[in-house]
């Protein structure tokens, strides 16, 4: 945190679901501290390295920490004489070597392909960052929030039903507002991943800007929508969906009869929603797969650690 505090650019970079977190990090940084920082995918920092200034800070995530991209990219902020923080599952990977500061995942393996628990231990480790930068002014109940979460994990009923309507469907999009959507483009990815469905995460206030458009009877929408700021807007925009024929699938605390599908959240703390939000979409996204007879811990074509560009 000192290092954060005493920098003027903050860049935070990651592929995948990494770059996911960067986009929540983003997101919790400005609101709760007032720090702005710039996520940068890893792959596209090599064609832009300028975009780099010097004596800046790098938080580069990675679970493996063998990435070649997020390699590549720590080693263009080196040149740039930048600091290294690394939040990283493998202690002893290269970027772990690299980094001036290491801050593990701790949540042990990770033997399927598709990001999971190393997502969810990387968003916790960024709201303790966060808890840490405002002096301890936001307070998190992590052991409250645990047992929500296990509520979720226990009960699978209700979504192994669903799952079980999606083996047929070719689209699936996922909406989202504010700091929903980097959740929106993560449920996508895990769907895309694990089923091998066409899943596009959408920002809400975008929808009449062109996806609209693909909005017809066979298309099933799961929209983000817990009780914040963005709650109204996006329950606006189900309806709007809805009435072009596709099936809703609401995540939210509060039921709605817009949903042909309520999947119920936890009533928690706000700054804790991606989290709440993304558990039931790597479970939804696990019994699809099941249904599809695919194997969700080894996707076609994936490999765990992409250690070659």
């Amino acid at each position: 945190t000192e290092y954060i505090r005493h920098t003027k650019n903050i860049y935070i970079t990651g592929s995948g679901t990494s770059y996911n977190s960067a986009l929540i990090a983003k997101q919790i940084l400005s609101k709760y501290v007032k720090i702005k920082a710039e996520p940068i995918i890893s792959s596209e920092i090599q064609f832009a390295p300028n975009a780099i200034e010097e004596n800046s800070i790098l938080i580069a995530m990675s679970q493996s920490g063998e990435s070649a991209d997020v390699l590549e990219a720590v080693k263009i902020a080196k040149n740039a004489n930048c600091k290294i923080i690394a939040i990283v599952n493998l202690l002893t990977s290269s970027l772990a070597r690299e980094a001036n500061v290491v801050i593990g995942l701790n949540c042990g393996p990770e033997i399927g392909v598709a990001a999971t628990k190393s997502f969810t231990s990387q968003l916790v480790i960024l709201y303790k960052i966060v808890q840490k930068l405002s002096n301890n002014d936001i307070t998190i109940n992590f052991e409250e929030f645990s047992k929500s979460i296990s509520k979720t994990l226990d009960n699978p009923t209700n979504i192994q039903e669903i799952a079980r309507e999606l083996k047929e469907v070719s689209d699936i999009y996922i909406l989202g507002r504010g700091i929903n959507f980097p959740i929106a483009t993560e449920s996508a990815l895990k769907l895309k991943e694990l089923t091998y469905i066409h899943a596009e995460g959408i920002a809400g206030g975008e929808l009449k800007h062109g996806p609209l458009a693909l909005m017809d009877e066979k298309v099933y929408v799961i929209i983000l929508n817990p009780n914040d700021s963005t709650y109204s807007d996006t329950l606006t925009s189900a309806r709007e969906i809805k009435a072009r024929g596709a099936k809703i699938i609401g995540v939210s605390d509060i039921k709605s009869d817009v949903y042909d599908h309520w999947i119920e959240m936890p009533k928690i703390n706000e700054i804790l929603y991606p989290i709440s939000e993304i558990i039931p979409i790597q479970l939804l996204s696990y019994y699809a797969a099941l249904e599809k007879d695919a194997d969700p811990d080894y996707p076609r074509n994936l490999a765990k650690s992409v250690t070659v560009k």
